[in-house]
């Protein structure tokens, strides 16, 4: 057969065309592969994110310590500002406690409003009060403060209702402004621990104090309140710390 010129063309355009038929075809087909792939690898990360959350969700809680460290706040408040009269016997004394007494009322006011047993709390819940105390890992109770002061330094079975086993109380007695003409402004605390591990009833009691100088407190103007009473209770948590040093 023979063939003309224009069905020469034809017959190779038509070859050509059979010929890229199949990488259209695959070109066509590749990015269908790799959004499958994408798909695949996308509900595998959402599965594996599901587990995770529900092995959270699922995980077990650390079981609460079997310790309590039970605290009991004061509600006292003293001072007492003495000035060169102390220095010269009873009756300097007498007097200088005369001339201060208006003063030490409204110090030992403020101080009773200013590291009341709120600030108590707060100032003790801004470091490891357990660690301090060389106890082992312990439940923390705050508690209602008791008034009657001979309760609160002199009791030797517990305040509380608790019947743990192992049981220990941090009582708050004394919180005591002070000035004084040669060594100036300090806040002293008094402290009790009571150590009822084991079980017992009674416990011996283990007192001590802590005290350092202060500069700001009591504020001389408004302008100096929060920088006063700031200062309070950082010396106190100062001053907790010092008396733990001794806690055996």
């Amino acid at each position: 057969m023979k063939f003309t010129p224009a069905r020469t063309a034809l017959a190779a355009l038509a070859a050509s065309c059979i010929a890229i038929a199949p990488a259209i075809a695959q070109d066509s087909a590749e990015p269908a592969t790799e959004a499958a792939a994408e798909a695949v690898a996308t509900a595998e990360t959402t599965a594996a994110a599901a587990a995770d959350i529900a092995a959270t969700s699922i995980a077990p809680a650390a079981p609460a310590p079997t310790c309590e460290l039970h605290i009991f706040p004061t509600l006292e408040g003293q001072a007492m500002t003495t000035g060169w009269l102390s220095g010269f016997g009873i009756v300097g004394a007498v007097a200088d406690a005369a001339s201060n007494k208006n003063r030490n009322i409204s110090d030992a006011d403020y101080l009773k409003d200013a590291l009341g047993p709120q600030m108590q709390i707060d100032a003790l819940n801004s470091i490891n009060v357990v660690e301090a105390l060389k106890l082992p890992p312990s439940q923390i109770v705050f508690e209602t403060p008791i008034a009657d002061r001979k309760i609160t330094t002199k009791a030797a079975t517990r305040l509380s209702a608790s019947k743990a086993p192992c049981y220990v109380e941090l009582v708050i007695t004394q919180n005591f402004y002070t000035k004084k003409a040669i060594y100036g402004r300090s806040l002293n605390n008094r402290f009790i621990v009571k150590d009822f591990r084991t079980g017992k009833d009674k416990a011996a009691l283990v007192k001590g104090r802590g005290g350092n100088g202060l500069e700001h407190f009591p504020p001389k103007t408004t302008d100096e309140t929060e920088a006063a009473e700031t200062e309070l209770r950082e010396v106190f948590v100062k001053n907790f710390l010092e008396f733990a040093k001794g806690v055996n």
